[in-house]
């Protein structure tokens, strides 16, 4: 049975609107309903579960599944050597096409820095503690090892399909999300102060 990432992200998201309709009709009478927070709030539950579902699905539950294990293809853990690995094979893997290997450098990279750029940015509006770099950055950290972890559990029981575990997705997960702290800084350092205090 093989288990989508879309079912996650549609499950994901009903569950967080129902909790927190129930929560809003249960303090209506006691404080104003902030609702600006309320939809940075639900941008980060919806790109909270799309993480998941890119990372961690599909799965294969039961019946053979020959991306599994058998996919096991690297654990890589010396920093920034599979990065340079593809880059020494441009202009001799996929028979030489230069073109399509530079483009699954950036995709590969490029994409690893843009998941955990939206976490740098939404982080510090939902709590005061992520307003400073480091602590922010070592959120970051904890989220990408944890995504690789998860995935090399997936790797041993021979559910994920074609995983690789790689140090070098943490490495640029975390610069996405220093880069998104960053976006974060610049953008509400332009605003009013009123804006500022109100996020």
């Amino acid at each position: 049975m093989l288990v989508l990432g879309e079912v996650v992200i549609v499950l994901g998201v009903i569950c967080y609107i129902a909790m927190r309709v129930i929560s809003a009709l249960k303090l209506k009478y006691k404080k104003p309903f902030n609702w600006l927070k309320e939809l940075i709030r639900m941008l980060v539950v919806v790109y909270t579960f799309m993480v998941i579902s890119v990372t961690l699905f599909p799965l294969v539950l039961l019946g053979d599944n020959t991306y599994g294990i058998n996919s096991f293809r690297s654990l890589n853990y010396i920093p920034l050597m599979s990065i340079f690995s593809d880059i020494e094979q441009i202009g001799t893997a996929y028979d030489g096409d230069t073109l399509f290997m530079l483009k699954l450098i950036v995709k590969n990279v490029g994409g690893n820095i843009l998941l955990l750029m939206p976490l740098g940015f939404f982080a510090p509006m939902l709590l005061d503690m992520y307003k400073r770099l480091k602590n922010t950055l070592l959120l970051g950290l904890v989220a990408a090892l944890s995504i690789e972890c998860l995935q090399f559990i997936e790797l041993l029981f021979g559910i994920g399909m074609g995983r690789v575990v790689d140090i070098d997705d943490v490495i640029c997960n975390v610069i996405g999300t220093v880069l998104g702290f960053l976006i974060y800084r610049m953008i509400f350092a332009i605003l009013s102060k009123d804006m500022t205090h109100y996020l």
